[in-house]
């Protein structure tokens, strides 16, 4: 199915790969509308089969049942020019090693594709293949009225071209976009051009905070030799998205539930919620064992031996990932979770840029303080601690025997992004200070207050861009989310509009990650009844929370309501198995500077 000009570009591109080419060019005009040319110097086709080319049906890239079995290329079903075909205007021109002569089809601006009889014509050009694509979706009207603009769909397509560039660094790729040079990537053969490629398409930043892996095994019964081999980043250096998270088996990218699951088992215990390792991995396993032909657009495989695949994987990036972990620093034995869901940018080593969140393991290029700057801040919280103290004292003693409403004192503030540290003054003058992790205690709070079917309108309706087969799975619970507190709607075959969002119970400094949130609803399989799709829909909107900064009358509000939210509850409950609060006593204090020191 040509869904877009992306479409068509990655169908092509598999093609060119396939035939063996060494250097592919590929040629864009207005987003792919316009023009897609493709360029390689690989086998060609033959004069005999330029008709079959575009024919439904006719053609495919298997030969024998051996071949189905062990599918060793990209493309296999052969149908990919017939449908591109219907839809544009498209001609090939082919060279083959043992022709003397080019030959060009042109299916021009025919439409009955039935009994369309294409006559091949001579033409000049050296060996190898060039496909155009012109006027895309020019006889479907409807269909190219959904298109986006020429700078969205052209990004679309440069995803596609990151994807495959990164798959094969044994050829070369140029892209050109409206005949400017956008990627000119040569070949490379070297671990050094390899890193140089993987700089200039996915990120440099993502290379120097990566650890390299190369794991393989030839231990496991029937499935020969697997290996795994590619970057992952370090656990400090992390995203609040999955969209940096590139997975190849025998070179074919994929997004297989089996796979990310393996890998979200070998690093959940590293990472703060609701974020993300990025990595740019690569399976290489017997295509015997690998049945590729599950899903209409490849993106998935089922694995003959899935235990084995899936406990090779998280073993392989477990020990890689706890190997990045010094071992001689403890860290804190603390049930708290973290509100921080993008890294924190600081300078450290130069010019060096290093990401890290308040749980990041030592690093020994991060900052060192001065035993003046450890004064200096000691000093400001003594200050501080005074004054809030004095003002306790005041409020305490204009109070006429009514118990105070928030039992947690006064904030003094962040201690850490995502952490309030607030100060009470009990009667007998002794001080307790308090440790609250902002996000358990919003997603405590909304789950206290939350009220099924309460909405708010976004002021500017938001998009996401999801796969297709997700934007269907959302779109069978339209009725449901909408009773919920979700308006949407469906733009095209992957865009989704959202209009609103369910009601936050004016809980401060607390947001909704709508990407998290959809993706988890696509996730949704079959629900028996209302109910549980009920309490389904509300376990996974906690999920996908989110903190902001806080200012300190902020934090102050979300402390009485946390105050006010507990005042009737016996035992004090906690949320998710974390603690809402630490109160942090000598002994605590204590405890922490003797692991710390070990």
């Amino acid at each position: 199915m040509v869904e877009r000009p992306a479409s068509v570009v990655k169908e092509l591109l598999e093609n060119a790969i396939d035939a063996g080419s060494h250097r592919i060019e590929i040629d864009i005009d207005r987003g792919g509308s316009a023009l897609i040319r493709i360029t390689d110097d690989g086998e060609g086709i033959s004069k005999t089969d330029l008709v079959l080319a575009v024919s439904r049906h006719a053609t495919s890239k298997l030969a024998t049942l051996n071949e189905l079995e062990h599918i060793s290329s990209l493309g296999f079903r052969g149908e990919a020019l017939a449908s591109i075909s219907a839809v544009s205007r498209l001609s090939i021109q082919s060279k083959t090693a043992e022709q003397h002569q080019a030959w060009m089809i042109n299916t021009g601006t025919d439409t009955d594709f039935t009994n369309y009889q294409a006559r091949p014509e001579p033409v000049a050009c050296a060996e190898g293949t060039t496909i155009e694509v012109r006027d895309l979706f020019f006889n479907t009207p409807a269909r190219r009225k959904f298109m986006r603009t020429a700078k969205t769909e052209f990004k679309h397509i440069d995803d596609v071209f990151k994807r495959i560039a990164l798959s094969r660094f044994d050829i070369a790729f140029k892209l050109s976009h409206n005949k400017k040079m956008i990627r000119n990537l040569p070949v490379s053969e070297t671990a050094k051009a390899i890193e140089q490629r993987i700089s200039k398409v996915f990120s440099a930043d993502f290379l120097t905070n990566s650890n390299h892996i190369d794991v393989s095994s030839s231990h496991f019964s029937q499935m020969g030799t697997i290996r795994l081999w590619g970057w992952v980043s370090q656990p400090h250096w992390h995203r609040n998205q999955p969209d940096w998270q590139y997975f190849y088996v025998n070179g074919r990218y994929i997004r297989d539930k089996l796979i990310n699951h393996a890998l979200r088992q070998a690093c959940q215990e590293l990472l703060p919620p609701d974020c993300y390792l990025s990595y740019l991995l690569y399976l290489e396993i017997d295509p015997g064992q690998v049945d590729v032909n599950v899903h209409p657009t490849k993106h998935e495989v089922r694995f003959r031996q899935t235990r084995l695949v899936h406990d090779f994987i998280y073993s392989a990036l477990n020990q890689s990932l706890q190997a990045s972990q010094p071992s001689s620093i403890a860290s804190l034995d603390v049930s708290v979770g973290t509100g921080i869901t993008e890294p924190e940018n600081f300078q450290g080593g130069g010019d060096k840029t290093v990401y890290t969140h308040p749980y990041a393991a030592y690093r020994k290029d991060s900052p060192v303080l001065s035993r003046k700057d450890v004064a200096d801040q000691l000093e400001g919280m003594h200050n501080l601690y005074q004054a809030n103290q004095s003002l306790d004292a005041q409020a305490g003693s204009r109070q006429t025997g009514e118990p105070k409403k928030n039992s947690f004192g006064r904030s003094l503030g962040v201690l850490i992004p995502g952490y309030i540290l607030s100060q009470k003054v009990q009667e007998n003058g002794q001080v307790q200070l308090f440790m609250f992790a902002s996000l358990v205690i919003q997603q405590f709070l909304l789950a206290q207050r939350f009220q099924y079917g309460k909405s708010v309108n976004l002021l500017i309706p938001e998009t996401l861009t999801l796969a297709p087969e997700k934007i269907e799975q959302i779109m069978s619970l339209q009725g449901a989310l909408q009773n919920w507190g979700l308006d949407i709607s469906s733009l095209s075959d992957n865009m989704l509009l959202i209009r609103s969002l369910p009601a936050l119970q004016d809980i401060p400094a607390l947001k909704i990650n709508p990407y998290n949130l959809m993706s988890q609803i696509a996730e949704i399989s079959a629900v028996p009844d209302p109910q549980s799709l009920q309490s389904k829909l509300t376990e996974i909107l906690l999920s996908s929370l989110e903190t902001e900064a806080c200012s300190l009358p902020e934090q102050t509000q979300l402390l009485s309501l946390l105050s006010a939210a507990i005042s009737t509850l016996d035992p004090i409950p906690s949320y998710n198995k974390q603690a809402l609060w630490l109160i942090l006593d000598e002994n605590l204090l204590a405890d922490w500077f003797r692991k710390r020191t070990k």
